[in-house]
């Protein structure tokens, strides 16, 4: 029976910069992606994306470039369930 299961995978999206979150480093403020581009490049390296998983469910445009599920047995062995490539 497994025990875990492992979602590995790389790719890229294109946010939507009014949806896409920012958390500042220094304060815990959130900005809009819109705000963190008016930024210089100082300011931005203290801010840090939010939440990837919601950049990757608004985003206008991405791919994959492969996402593998991998179950993980009790006694460590591996098996990937399902793999996709682009």
């Amino acid at each position: 029976m497994a025990e875990k299961i492992i979602v590995e995978f790389s790719g890229w999206v294109e946010c939507d910069s009014d949806k896409v979150k920012f958390v500042s480093l220094l304060t815990d403020d959130v900005i809009t992606g819109t705000e963190w581009l008016k930024l210089s490049q100082d300011e931005q390296d203290d801010y840090m994306l939010e939440d990837c998983i919601e950049a990757q469910r608004t985003a206008l445009d991405g791919s994959y470039e492969h996402l593998d599920v991998i179950m993980v047995n009790e006694d460590g062995t591996e098996v990937t369930a399902n793999r996709t490539y682009s």
